[in-house]
């Protein structure tokens, strides 16, 4: 009879399902973070909670703390530019915080890309063309997260090489493996890069194309022909006639042997030049040079090759 004197008990414990306090709901929180360590937070990403729809941002050290998640199952989506949307299955606990970090892999990043052609005229067999393509490929998680670069033009795909020297992704199309054989193949279509991670994340980059075929190129005068010349040549030639703005590359090569090996090169002459000479003394042997009009672009086009021998100085 003594027990039916004591009152009920208070119901404030927020655990307590009769308790007005009671909340059927927990709270989730962590970090974003880089995909390889050292791990860095990720600020401003998207955190997702469903079937809830609850939502919430990263601070600025990749930080997120998100309130009154209904207990249970819940599924973490979490989403940034420049990022893999990532997926992640947790549960949130009644009245607890419930901790997950979340590691987001960067996407590669294509910047400036560019398609340069060339035409290199020779004696023999005939003249040479092709299309250099330049790609700046980088990717936040590191250069060594992208495993390759795919250039794209039509239905016809090439694979790319990192040349550390310029810190690009590179490929030379010859025209001879395009359809017809001819460089003019490209003219009018898109270009395209596709970067790849090593998770298999990839990232196509802005559309480009081809600007210029250059045809015609300067002819050398002299020397040529296996004429002999100076020990300090003089260079003389006949300019093209262009409608845009260019100018002159000049190279100078050894034979020994019938191996010809650079020995000298000048760019940027002005378009009003039509000859230049040679600043250096050469010495006895068998030499030839060409000379090629370069637009603002890039592109180039390549004389044939003028031979001359030098006796002494």
């Amino acid at each position: 009879m003594a027990s039916g004197c004591v009152p009920d008990a208070s119901h404030d414990n927020p655990l307590d399902p009769d308790s007005r306090a009671f909340s059927n709901s927990g709270t989730l929180s962590g970090n974003v973070l880089s995909f390889y360590q050292p791990y860095v937070g990720i600020a401003g990403a998207l955190v997702t909670l469903q079937p809830s729809g609850i939502a919430g941002w990263t601070n600025s050290a990749g930080a997120y703390s998100i309130d009154g998640v209904p207990a249970g199952n819940v599924r973490i989506i979490v989403s940034r530019s420049g990022y893999l949307a990532d997926t992640v299955d947790t549960k949130a606990l009644v009245g607890s915080e419930s901790k997950l970090d979340i590691h987001m892999d960067a996407l590669p990043v294509v910047g400036a890309c560019q398609v340069v052609t060339r035409k290199i005229d020779q004696w023999w067999p005939h003249a040479v063309y092709s299309a250099v393509v330049n790609a700046a490929v980088t990717d936040p998680d590191g250069l060594g997260d992208v495993t390759s670069a795919t250039l794209q033009v039509d239905t016809m795909k090439f694979v790319m090489t990192y040349a550390p020297e310029q810190q690009v992704y590179q490929v030379t199309v010859d025209a001879a493996s395009l359809p017809q054989g001819s460089l003019e193949w490209l003219v009018g279509k898109s270009f395209s890069i596709t970067a790849r991670d090593r998770i298999g994340a990839s990232t196509v980059g802005k559309p480009f194309s081809v600007t210029r075929i250059i045809e015609d190129a300067p002819i050398p005068l002299s020397p040529t022909a296996l004429d002999t010349a100076l020990a300090s040549p003089q260079l003389f030639w006949v300019q093209p006639t262009l409608q845009f703005p260019y100018s002159y590359k000049i190279e100078l090569f050894r034979l020994d042997q019938g191996v010809p090996s650079l020995l000298w090169s000048v760019a940027n002459l002005s378009s009003s030049l039509s000859s230049f000479q040679y600043p250096n003394l050469l010495s006895t042997g068998t030499f030839f040079w060409t000379i090629s009009v370069v637009d603002e672009l890039g592109n180039l086009s390549r004389s044939k090759e003028a031979s001359f021998i030098v006796n002494g100085q």
